[in-house]
């Protein structure tokens, strides 16, 4: 599969992955409080955002038929 995400579009998946992520682990721990989503539903969400930057595809794009990525 080519790549279709751009390289600053992938560093903001890669830091707000990084960052719910932590949000995840502060959850499980018991330190915040989120009423809407669980620790594993961040940790979930965290760990897609992180694969689809460092890989630079994204399923959802290649669906919807988006190429955000200038040269493969």
């Amino acid at each position: 599969m080519k790549r279709n995400v751009g390289r600053v579009d992938a560093l903001a998946r890669v830091v707000a992955g990084v960052a719910v992520a932590v949000l995840a682990v502060a959850v499980a721990v018991g330190a915040i409080s989120v009423p809407v989503f669980s620790a594993v539903g961040l940790g979930v969400v965290g760990l897609v955002l992180v694969v689809e930057g460092a890989t630079r595809r994204c399923l959802l794009y290649r669906a919807l038929g988006i190429d955000r990525c200038p040269v493969d």
